[in-house]
């Protein structure tokens, strides 16, 4: 437009007013669009991510899930397909694994538990760091987390990002027969009067009962010492099915139920069954804080890399972690996902000590903890 004026003034008088417009057009050619740089970012990757018309995502199984972790995105995003796989770590890893070593790269995206990514995707060298990965200005903000930074399990802070932060209740009783302040420290479980009547999710599987052992083994006014005392004198019994370990106190059965599912326990206690969580904060130990599912890896060579950006800082967003949350029931590390729903005992208190159960340092722990335990319950 700038030529077509110079023509049309070309041999004639310099007016004022042509002078000006001249200069104003120079400057509009040479300022950019006016949009922040992430916002351009954003767009390219959004355009990239349409073309390639697809994201494979694999995460924990279930509707629930499936609905929090697909969704809102296909809301947000109709023109890319959420193609959604939902199994348990144990099985993710293996088969992920196996079509890699065959030359097949299939999965985008995988969103689970800590120990997974740990143990086997991470050894495999099967992951890309995930902060280059991040555009929008809202998932970057260490503002906008809690304890004011992005989390990840890993030592490296790079590859194993978690966005979710449960509280671990440490036990649930019956109320009618065991009084909550008769429990201030796990020590309490010692002695004759909880002999044979204490239930205990199994810890010699990947679950809430390792994660309890992990915890009384890297506490250290508790250790090897507590473990011993407590399933060599207290003659525990041992459960694979959450529900169950419930009913069992509920009943009368037991008197305590060790390392319950809190979504079982709220489901019971809703139709009036007596159940009540001992909260962390009761115990003089505390506990420890557990990722869940609520983690993310970007798996590398992926078949849709653009998309698989896209729906991890849509994942990371308010709008994402919201969804998430409020499906799940697991509270989110962003500080302006609403909390209103979730059970105040799952909510990290100010001011109390948590073990992160979930970081590298206590995942590479487990396999002396299982040898530990396979000794003292002759498994």
């Amino acid at each position: 437009m700038t030529r077509r004026v110079l023509k049309c003034l070309e041999g004639r008088v310099f007016w004022p007013w042509a002078l000006s417009l001249l200069l104003h057009l120079s400057l509009a050619q040479a300022q950019p669009s006016g949009k922040p740089s992430w916002q351009e970012e954003w767009e390219r990757l959004q355009a990239a991510a349409k073309k390639e018309g697809r994201v494979v995502v694999w995460g924990p199984p279930g509707a629930e899930a499936r609905q929090a972790l697909t969704s809102g995105f296909q809301k947000a995003f109709p023109a890319i397909e959420v193609e959604y796989t939902g199994a348990s770590g144990s099985k993710v890893a293996p088969r992920l694994l196996a079509e890699r070593k065959a030359g097949q790269y299939l999965v985008d995206i995988h969103i689970g538990g800590t120990t997974t990514m740990l143990e086997s995707l991470l050894p495999a060298g099967a992951l890309d760091p995930i902060r280059p990965a991040l555009i929008r200005p809202d998932a970057i903000d260490p503002n906008k987390w809690w304890q004011g930074r992005l989390d990840f399990s890993d030592q490296a802070a790079k590859y194993n990002l978690v966005f979710s932060t449960n509280v671990k209740t440490p036990a649930a009783i019956n109320p009618r027969i065991v009084k909550k302040e008769s429990l201030r420290s796990y020590w309490d479980l010692i002695g004759a009067k909880w002999q044979g009547r204490i239930g205990m999710r199994d810890p010699m599987t990947a679950g809430p009962g390792l994660a309890t052992a992990t915890f009384w083994y890297a506490q250290p006014s508790l250790g090897k010492e507590f473990i011993r005392n407590f399933f060599m004198q207290q003659k525990i019994t041992l459960s694979r099915d959450d529900r169950q370990l419930l009913e069992w106190v509920a009943r009368g059965d037991y008197l305590v139920a060790v390392a319950p599912s809190e979504l079982h326990a709220t489901g019971l206690k809703s139709k009036g069954l007596p159940i009540e969580l001992v909260r962390a904060e009761q115990l003089k130990e505390s506990s420890y804080l557990t990722a869940g599912f609520g983690s993310v890896v970007l798996v590398n060579q992926a078949p849709h890399p653009n998309a698989a950006r896209l729906y991890l800082n849509w994942l990371l967003s308010r709008e994402g972690q919201t969804e998430w949350s409020r499906v799940s029931g697991y509270v989110s590390r962003r500080l302006d996902v609403p909390r209103d729903h979730l059970d105040p005992a799952l909510i990290p208190q100010e001011g109390v000590t948590y073990q992160p159960n979930y970081k590298e340092e206590y995942v590479r722990l487990r396999e002396e903890i299982l040898a530990l335990l396979e000794g003292i319950l002759n498994r």
